[in-house]
């Protein structure tokens, strides 16, 4: 038998014993670790989805804005067709004449003997020599101006002589020429300005200071006696307009509405009937007709394609054909300073190719200050043309006429 301490079995128990405990404890850690690994692997889940949730979500406001952007392109860059579809051609609301500023003034009316009219003024801020202030339905004097209005052209740009080399040179004694001398502002102080969205747009960014405007967006050579232009005292037409006030110089823009709606072979009786009918409303006046503008071509709306220079140079002929037939009126043909010098439009003068920049806008006013009929030209031309109504001697003149005679045969029989 052998013999063994009692102190070491003691001890091996005891090793026994904490080998076991600690082997249990690693058990338990271990199953511990196993068991909240799968907590942990829900939680890294759910930040992965909301990740990819929120990622969506600034993928779908990134598409939104860049949506926004490609809309805002679109109105700017788009613009001119809307602009073109509601007012170049549709519109019918006519405004006459703003302050020099530009700002909406009110109407002065007075009631005339064919019918109530209205105008109203354009003030002049900046010609000390004519009265700041157009007063319509006054009086004036005959077309060409006094002296004191006119100032040299070499102030200017004009040179002064005719390039009958010109591509746009018209040989006709009714296309008005450059005079040497430039008039004023207040060379316009009893003249109407007659036309469409061309015509508004020269009233509002050419600079001018003096004038009545009678002009609407559409108005076309159809709308002279439709009463559709409205005023504080209610609408009335261009030929209302004209009646009662008597002026001196009409200008007349029209023919850019009537490229595409107007048969050719009625055009021409229709503009004569037009320019007749201003001629018995102002027989005094002289009538100056401006040409058609040319458009630039590229820059034309689509569906609106017969605004094209060919029709351009048919209408404008039939324009200066009715010029010549009438006495009183002459042609002002604006393309002479506007043409590429190949039929067309001055490249980037216009944003929709019609209507013109401020700046060419100016330039149509230098060339109204250097081209006009003088006083002297106008009379010889009334004059052999004795039995036209601008000859007609007014009832009130011939009153007095015949008053003074009278007065005269009593004073040689006393």
């Amino acid at each position: 038998m052998d013999y063994k301490p009692s102190g070491v079995s003691d001890e091996t128990e005891r090793n026994s014993s904490s080998s076991a405990r600690k082997t249990t404890a690693r058990s338990f850690d271990a199953s511990s670790s196993s068991s909240a690994s799968p907590g942990r692997s829900r939680t890294s889940g759910k930040k992965r989805q909301r990740s990819r949730i929120l990622r969506a979500d600034a993928g779908r406001f990134m598409i939104a804005r860049l949506l926004a952007l490609v809309c805002l392109v679109l109105v700017v860059f788009e613009g001119n067709v809307i602009y073109r579809l509601f007012s170049h051609r549709v519109g019918t609301n006519v405004e006459i004449m703003h302050s020099s500023n530009q700002a909406e003034t009110e109407g002065i009316l007075q009631s005339s003997a064919d019918a109530g009219t209205a105008v109203s003024t354009k003030e002049s801020t900046t010609t000390p020599a004519a009265p700041s202030t157009v007063t319509a339905l006054a009086g004036g004097t005959l077309a060409g101006g006094g002296q004191d209005l006119i100032t040299d052209v070499s102030e200017s740009t004009a040179s002064g002589t005719v390039d009958t080399q010109s591509p746009e040179y018209i040989d006709s004694p009714k296309v008005v020429r450059q005079q040497s001398k430039a008039v004023d502002d207040s060379y316009f102080n009893n003249a109407v300005f007659i036309g469409d969205s061309r015509m508004e747009g020269f009233r509002n960014a050419s600079g001018i200071t003096q004038g009545t405007f009678l002009t609407g967006v559409g108005l076309s050579i159809e709308d002279m006696d439709r009463q559709i232009i409205s005023t504080a005292g209610g609408n009335i037409s261009v030929y209302q307009g004209l009646s009662g006030q008597q002026y001196d110089k009409i200008y007349l823009m029209l023919g850019a509405n009537d490229l595409g709606y107007y048969p050719w072979d009625m055009f021409l009786p229709q503009f004569k009937s037009v320019l007749e009918r201003f001629h018995e409303l102002q027989p005094k006046a002289i009538i100056y007709v401006c040409s058609v503008i040319y458009v630039e071509e590229s820059k034309i709306a689509p569906g609106y394609e017969y605004d094209n220079n060919d029709n351009v140079r048919t209408i404008n002929g039939y324009i200066l054909q009715a010029c010549e037939d009438l006495w009183y009126s002459y042609y002002l043909n604006l393309n002479e300073i506007f043409s590429n010098g190949y039929g067309g439009l001055i490249p980037d003068a216009s944003s929709d190719g019609i209507h013109l920049y401020p700046d060419y806008l100016a330039m149509m006013l230098d060339y109204l200050k250097t081209h006009y009929i003088t006083d002297e030209e106008f009379e010889k031309a009334r004059a052999a043309n004795p039995d036209d109504i601008a000859n007609a001697v007014p009832a009130t003149e011939k009153s007095t006429e015949k008053s003074t005679e009278k007065l005269i045969e009593e004073v040689s029989a006393g």
